[in-house]
């Protein structure tokens, strides 16, 4: 059954920069939007690749005076995670069926391995918390049939925030050599591998390395008065920046599956980090190899027969 409306179910902060700006402040707009979500029961997420869980509230806690990131963590209404360790699934995500097995993700990500542009750090985020979804139903809440059970959240009814300024930031990633060279941009891509709508905020004197990659670029998400906002209705289906649900696409638009990009790179990773520097060579070297490039011969040929042409 379809909706003619849909609302975010989970808001992800992807990388500190969305939330902190260049000046060392919460970033004007983030904490209206994150209350207007709760005002409607959906969670927000702080992710980090390089920060660990406990280093990412303290940093984002000790910028907010009014106390109010850490009483909605303590409320269990935001949650922080990191890519550098094990996701913990907190007690909302467990079943309450006596007789099923507790709740667990589907893939702990751990050490590092996940982080953009490989999906896994947002496919675990959203696998460790639950939410009750919207029921179905006409308009004014007539007729509507609610969900029997809590679930976690759909891919494409998340919600990426990705910052630009993230671009300066030296990360603790234990490999990014087969990225974009854009930390911003791989946090784009990753969302899109996931099925998830990315919103990106192009700081001024950043250099938008999101076309293409990214749903919505926008200059902030509030400005200090509010008068220029985004709201929860600007980022629902359809919204102010797009009308259908996404599906996990590749960088150039092609349909992908999250899981068989996520087994892939992480254990192309998980290969290259537990090599020593030579058989890194070694492979690097084979690769080559493999590649499709025509040698001299080869080129020699080519020449030739564009000689008698």
């Amino acid at each position: 059954m379809l909706r003619n409306f849909d609302l975010p179910e989970t808001l992800i902060f992807y990388g500190i920069d969305a939330i902190i700006d260049k000046t060392q402040k919460i970033r004007p707009g983030v904490l209206r939007l994150i209350e207007e979500a709760i005002g409607l029961d959906i969670p927000s997420i702080i992710l980090s690749e390089s920060l660990t869980m406990n280093e990412l509230a303290k940093i984002v806690e000790a910028t907010d005076p009014s106390g109010t990131f850490q009483k909605l963590s303590n409320e269990k209404l935001l949650h922080y995670r990191s890519s550098l360790e094990e996701f913990i699934v907190e007690e909302d995500a467990m079943t309450d069926d006596e007789e099923a097995d507790v709740y667990i993700p589907f893939r702990f990500v751990g050490k590092g391995v996940g982080h953009a542009p490989c999906p896994a750090a947002l496919y675990d985020a959203i696998n460790t918390i639950t939410i009750s979804p919207k029921g179905f139903g006409g308009s004014a809440g007539f007729g509507v049939k609610n969900w029997e059970a809590g679930r976690i959240p759909l891919p494409q009814h998340c919600v990426v925030f990705v910052c630009s300024t993230s671009d300066r930031r030296k990360t603790n990633v234990l490999d990014r050599s087969d990225g974009s060279g854009s930390i911003s941009r791989d946090r784009c891509i990753s969302s899109r591998y996931c099925g998830m709508r990315t919103v990106y905020i192009e700081d001024e004197g950043m250099i938008c390395t999101a076309e293409h990659v990214a749903d919505a670029i926008v200059e902030s998400l509030g400005t200090e008065e509010d008068w220029e906002m985004i709201t929860i209705d600007d980022i629902s289906t359809p919204g102010s920046f797009w009308l259908n649900m996404m599906q996990p696409k590749d960088a150039d638009g092609y349909r992908i599956s999250t899981e068989d990009i996520i087994e892939e790179d992480m254990d192309r990773r998980s290969l290259a980090n537990s090599l020593d520097d030579s058989e890194k060579d070694t492979i690097s070297i084979d690769n080559e190899k493999n590649r499709d490039v025509p040698d001299e011969e080869d080129i020699a040929k080519m020449l030739a027969d564009l000689d008698s042409l």
